[in-house]
């Protein structure tokens, strides 16, 4: 597992890189991305604000062309009241149905000098003689000679009001002809495709209408809930009110978050009219556009970074696959060797080592004695029956409470300890060989090299059983078989 240790290091590197990259790719992004939508915002808002005061003025413009009619003029010549309220109420109907082409005017009337209505549409008798100049003041303005708008509250809802003088040749002013519009979710709407950003209207201190919907497409009506949740946004119960302070400053708000029904938006809110301060609009951008473009690209950084880490990990483990394999293959074999088998062949593990088993291979031949193997005869199944093996030297097996008494004066194992290596081994050797000859054993590859190499692996082992200094052996024959007795010396 150790050997995986630089595959897990690469991947937990890469691990930290990527999210240090996350953090240094997302933060300012995100940072970045909102700073766009607070400028979209406010470009939101000053066009809003453009175009209000040049449809204000169309308005007004319009209001005033109407009222040169001629059929205007002629109302206020009838002596008759019955047949001025009735000449009133045909010219309000008149031009109704000619701004239908484009829009049906809410409310249309006609008032007289003194601001009282003659008549209206839709209904001869509503409103005759009530004083319109309070609830609609662009009637007192208009009385004054000079074509007014304005914002005034029309069945309990904010409507955009033009109001122009109704006069005689000579410049006298004999009524005032009043056009109101009701703003809906539809024109919030369709400001919204205008503008790019959600809209919403407030009057009098309570929103009255928005371009948020629920659902999507053109027949989407509007959110009452979030059309709430923006009223309790700009007029908060405590704290500060952005509805209340752009009216009062007769300029726009600073961007102030606010979170409509679960979803977060960027706000700015001003005046409608500069000149009036009871009617303001909010934009709103939201802010989850910022947020999935954060995500979006925080998702790349992350999926590009698990990519690597996957390739980092992939190329650990081919590498392992390719070289640590092998080399664990040969490890084990250098361990069989060392643990006395002397017969083990290194077999080819992989193009990379396969020049390395080879050479290992014929180091162990040199080194044993015998014959050196080509690369054709590692693979090659031999009977090994008519070869002698490592593990056919017999070694008898002496338990430790039967050597720890031996006195060390024995004249033989003296003699047998103070033998000369150079001869002592060729000997036994030579012994070993007659015995084997003798009893019908294999001897096909049997060399000194090789014998010496497992004796003295077996001396070595014996040594630190015992605790004795050295370890001589003796050619052992009896029924057929051909041990080694071990001799310890003290």
């Amino acid at each position: 597992m150790h050997r995986m240790k630089i595959g897990l290091v690469a991947a937990s590197v890469l691990l930290a890189l990527t999210v240090c990259e996350y953090v240094l790719v997302t933060g300012p992004l995100k940072e970045a991305t909102t700073r766009d939508v607070e400028e979209q915002l406010g470009r939101a808002q000053r066009l809003h604000s453009e175009l209000s005061r040049l449809e204000g003025l169309d308005f007004r413009n319009l209001a005033s062309t109407l009222s040169r009619r001629a059929g205007l003029a002629t109302v206020f010549d009838r002596s008759d009241e019955t047949a001025r309220r009735q000449a009133a109420f045909e010219e309000c109907e008149a031009i109704n149905a000619k701004l239908a082409g484009q829009r049906k005017a809410d409310i249309v009337l006609v008032a007289d000098a003194q601001g009282k209505v003659i008549a209206r549409d839709l209904n001869v008798n509503a409103m005759f003689g009530e004083d319109v100049r309070k609830q609609f003041p662009a009637v007192e303005a208009a009385l004054k000679g000079v074509p007014a708008g304005g914002v005034a509250s029309l069945s309990n809802r904010m409507a955009e009001i033009a109001a122009a003088p109704l006069s005689k040749a000579d410049g006298k002013v004999l009524g005032v002809l009043m056009i109101g519009y009701t703003v809906t979710a539809r024109d919030a709407q369709s400001r919204r495709d205008q503008l790019g950003a959600d809209v919403g209207y407030f009057f009098q201190g309570q929103v009255q209408t928005s371009s948020l919907v629920e659902g999507f497409g053109p027949d989407a009506k509007e959110d009452g809930n979030k059309t709430h949740a923006l009223n309790a946004a700009l007029f908060p119960a405590a704290g500060p009110k952005p509805g209340v302070e752009s009216l009062e400053k007769g300029a726009s708000t600073s961007s102030f978050r606010v979170s409509l029904d679960g979803q977060d938006f960027l706000a700015i809110a001003a005046p409608l009219h500069l000149k009036e301060g009871n009617a303001g609009f909010v934009v709103l951008q939201p802010l989850s556009r910022a947020e999935a473009t954060e995500g979006e690209v925080g998702s790349k950084v992350l999926l590009f970074g698990l990519l690597a880490i996957l390739v980092a990990l992939g190329a650990a483990v081919m590498t392992a696959t390719r070289f640590i394999k092998p080399l664990d293959k040969i490890e084990l074999g250098v361990a069989e060797i060392i643990n006395g088998n002397i017969d083990y062949t290194f077999r080819p593990v992989g193009p990379d080592f396969e020049g390395l088993s080879n050479s290992l291979n014929v180091m162990l031949a040199r080194l044993l004695g015998r014959e050196e193997p080509n690369e054709d005869a590692v693979d090659e199944e031999e009977n090994e029956g008519q070869r002698w093996q490592s593990d056919q030297m017999v070694v008898e097996d002496i338990p430790v409470s039967a050597v720890s008494g031996q006195a060390g004066g024995d004249p033989s194992v003296a003699a047998l300890a103070g033998e000369n290596e150079g001869s002592y081994y060729p000997r036994l050797f030579n012994e070993y060989l007659a015995a084997l000859k003798s009893a019908g054993k294999p001897t096909k590859g049997l060399s000194v090299q090789m014998f010496t190499a497992k004796l003295r692996l077996t001396e070595g082992g014996l040594k630190q059983k015992w605790k004795c200094k050295q370890v001589r052996f003796r050619v052992s024959q009896s029924g057929g078989e051909v041990t080694l007795r071990p001799v310890p010396v003290f």
